[in-house]
């Protein structure tokens, strides 16, 4: 659908624009789907006021996995906010997740795409940035869990937390699949299934 035009929008508002529009479509599209002209279309621009603000698609999908890093990593943090208890913490992120993938499914859809279809290294470099937070988030609360004697030690805290990612993108990878009515109804089996090897004894 195409957006309002945006002729008179002030720079940083326009550029919103067009990465809204952006977003819509590589979560429709792909990235092989998207276009320059496509995304200008939606955005109610003109191609060239959108290369002012990017110069390619590649670059329109950089700035887009950057923002998802923020975003979701505000979400994580909303979900523990005042949990003092990490495997409780832990275990309301395994809960949470699978609402957060409705919620954020655009933005998931666009890392996963990238994982797929695109290899250059500038790229490649802001998917590393984008796990390497939800890494350190996770790693962090799993050695608070390993300090309190809730979670096992014998684990290094970073394969817990590679684990834990992992579970997370199998689940999301394999969501469609199943479809929402089982996800939501197996989540909390889930969540404990992920957990149960990283809890002691």
């Amino acid at each position: 659908m195409k957006l309002h035009a945006t002729r008179r929008l002030p720079a940083a508002a326009r550029r919103r624009t067009i990465l809204e529009a952006a977003l819509g479509l590589l979560a429709k599209e792909g990235y092989a789907g998207m276009t320059t002209a496509s995304v200008a279309r939606t955005a109610g621009v003109a191609e060239p006021i959108l290369y002012r603000h990017f110069s390619s698609k590649r670059v329109m999908l950089r700035a887009l996995l950057d923002e998802v890093v923020t975003r979701m990593m505000a979400a994580f943090q909303e979900l523990i906010q005042g949990e003092v208890d990490p495997v409780a913490a832990l275990r309301k992120i395994c809960l949470g997740y699978p609402v957060l993938s409705q919620r954020y499914r655009e933005e998931f859809r666009i890392v996963n795409q990238t994982l797929v279809h695109v290899n250059d290294r500038a790229t490649r470099l802001l998917l590393v940035r984008h796990y390497e937070s939800y890494h350190a988030f996770l790693q962090n609360l799993i050695e608070r869990g390993q300090q309190n004697g809730t979670l096992r030690r014998d684990i290094p805290a970073s394969v817990g937390a590679w684990h834990l990612i992992h579970s997370a993108l199998g689940f999301l990878m394999t969501q469609d699949l199943r479809g929402e009515e089982r996800a939501r109804r197996d989540a909390k089996k889930l969540a404990e299934a992920t957990l149960a090897g990283l809890i002691s004894k």
